[in-house]
């Protein structure tokens, strides 16, 4: 496999999807996870034991690199809550 984010957008009339390219991530990706406002997502490296962090361009689609977090060995799943 590739330890990175395949990126797309939906076609809202018709839900088509469209590639838009891919972005790195942690090695071995287990798990994803949106927060609740839908403006980033979260990735866990289940060969790192490391989370990282991806701003939504919501304009343009695609992510941006935002932080890495050290979480234990081979983290198997992300919840994201609003507090």
């Amino acid at each position: 496999g590739h330890n990175s984010i395949a990126c797309f957008s939906v076609d809202a009339s018709t839900g088509r999807l469209s590639v838009i390219g891919q972005v790195p991530t942690e090695a071995v990706p287990s798990a994803f996870s949106l927060d609740p406002e839908g403006k980033f997502v979260f990735a866990a490296g289940s060969a790192s034991g490391r989370l990282a962090a991806y701003r939504i361009n919501s304009d343009m689609g695609g992510l941006t690199p935002l932080e890495t977090y050290t979480v234990g060995e081979r983290p198997m799943g992300v919840l994201v809550t609003s507090l």
